[in-house]
């Protein structure tokens, strides 16, 4: 049987705790995600993604301090600058290569005189030196990236381990990494698997989380779909949007 949905409840049991401040934050998502500056193809992928309830298990507040691991377009960067304020920062990673071949340059251009607190920061994850007193960690569909290599991308063999690390030792003490990403099947060997089709097996990601010095605080099947066979790449117009996602919430202790 599936998990309960974490969300939810982790949701709740905010509010309970701390009536005013979950309200507060329900709204500022709430408000990013019906921000008139958002792209238009950014608003239709809403649906799909559920960035309201993704946003309510990661805890934001105003004046946080967020690393966006492989911001691709800036979708997350976006909502979670809005959330956070101009007393907070939004760090989004990516590379030269990432926003050279998919032409994303334009794109970040605006979004950064949009947002004047998002930063962006070229590099790979497992030799670029990460800001410091890091409060969030998105790794939104991109967990599996640290096993990918593509010579188009100018994606090198990466060491998955030392960038967990990296990320770790950027953060402060009880801050949150929030990961989602598409489901391979178990046992899936991870960069096989990520070359093949763009997909990561939960448990070798706890197991890398674990050893990197995270502590697993909850996990959700918000973004579930046992349609999904686990076999096609995330890319393949039958499955694209629809994949199999699942969400793990980890602290660093």
């Amino acid at each position: 049987m599936r998990r309960a949905r974490w969300a939810g409840l982790l949701l709740g049991l905010l509010l309970l705790a701390e009536p005013a401040a979950a309200i507060d934050a329900s709204a500022a998502i709430e408000a990013a995600i019906a921000d008139p500056a958002r792209p238009a193809g950014e608003r239709a992928a809403d649906a799909r993604r559920k960035p309201a309830e993704v946003l309510a298990l990661f805890r934001l507040e105003p004046g946080q301090r967020v690393l966006d691991m492989v911001a691709g377009t800036g979708y997350y960067s976006r909502l979670i600058a809005d959330v956070v304020g101009p007393g907070g920062t939004v760090f989004a990673q990516s590379t030269e290569g990432l926003i050279a071949v998919d032409g994303l340059q334009p794109g970040w251009s605006v979004l950064k005189r949009t947002y004047p607190n998002v930063r962006l920061l070229l590099g790979y994850p497992d030799r670029m030196k990460l800001p410091g007193r890091i409060d969030r960690v998105l790794f939104h569909m991109c967990i599996h990236d640290l096993w990918w290599e593509d010579a188009q991308y100018r994606i090198p063999r990466m060491d998955p381990e030392l960038a967990l690390r990296k990320v770790r030792d950027a953060m402060v003490h009880g801050g949150l990494v929030l990961v989602v990403d598409h489901r391979a099947k178990a046992g899936a060997e991870p960069r096989a698997e990520t070359l093949a089709h763009h997909r990561i097996d939960p448990a070798l990601v706890k197991a890398e989380m674990a050893k990197a010095g995270f502590v697993l605080e909850a996990e959700s099947d918000l973004l579930a779909n046992p349609d999904d066979d686990l076999t096609k790449l995330v890319y393949d117009p039958a499955i694209r949007g629809k994949t199999d996602r699942f969400i793990q919430l980890y602290r660093k202790p």
